[in-house]
């Protein structure tokens, strides 16, 4: 079996914050997978989302070094594999399978990820969470979950409300499969408080939310403080959280 892939390496968790699901803080193995059906403005892995012009993958040589080597695309499954495997450092947390979007490639994922679970791995699925009906395919495989809500300031897709019930679709699917899942919001100054309303009114209940400030800090403190008041109103204030891209400001991966 091929894939398209971008790379594999070993690092830290930089998202998620403290909220239920979350790997924050834990050592994982990266697997990016290439190629996005959305277009996010701020899209930090845009040379990833056409994966027709991502030639070739590279995976990391010795764990947390950042030395790599590279390989033409489609790469071969058991490569990836073989990749994952010699990255192991003995406190992996769980093995990330991350993008561009890996659900559009979910035969390759399935299979990963189930030679994953029956070495032992944990399995952490980042996802936007647009196609529940690949995410349904996964969800018996998945032990945490990150699912993206989009917000109307990603200008992720046209019909972007569409979008953001397809995510909590994605993300009651993994909640009944035992998932343990949150939902994550990028927010910027010009994210609007009754969209922050509605994604809280769709999550109460079913999942915990953490707020994610756009990088570089695209939103003032009164204006975030405001945003994760006005979730948390709904939530409860225990449902809530904030999280940072923090492996940036440790200069890793």
């Amino acid at each position: 079996m091929k894939l398209v892939m971008a790379e594999v390496f070993n690092s830290w968790q930089g998202e998620g914050g403290s909220v239920e699901g979350s790997a924050f803080g834990r050592r994982q193995i990266f697997v990016r997978f290439a190629g996005c059906d959305l277009n996010c403005i701020w899209c930090d892995s845009k040379e990833y989302i056409n994966a027709s012009h991502v030639f070739r993958w590279r995976y990391e040589v010795e764990p947390f070094t950042g030395k790599f080597e590279y390989r033409p695309n489609p790469a071969e499954l058991d490569d990836v594999v073989d990749a994952i495997i010699r990255l192991d450092t003995g406190d992996i947390h769980s093995i990330s399978y991350t993008g561009g979007e890996p659900t559009l490639q979910i035969r390759a994922l399935k299979a990963i990820m189930e030679k994953m679970k029956n070495l032992g791995f944990n399995n952490f699925l980042e996802t936007h969470g647009g196609l529940p009906e690949r995410v349904n395919e996964v969800a018996p495989l998945t032990d945490y979950a990150s699912v993206d809500i989009k917000d109307e300031t990603a200008k992720a897709t046209e019909n972007w409300k569409a979008l953001v019930l397809r995510e909590v679709e994605s993300i009651r699917t993994l909640k009944e499969a035992g998932t343990e899942v949150y939902a994550k919001l990028v927010v910027t100054s010009k994210t609007k408080i009754e969209n922050v309303r509605w994604y809280a009114e769709l999550l109460k209940g079913l999942a915990p939310l953490v707020i994610q400030p756009r990088e570089p800090m695209g939103i003032s403190q009164e204006g975030l403080m405001a945003v994760y008041r006005e979730a948390a109103v709904v939530m409860g204030r225990k449902n809530v959280g904030l999280s940072f891209q923090v492996h940036k400001y440790l200069h890793v991966l």
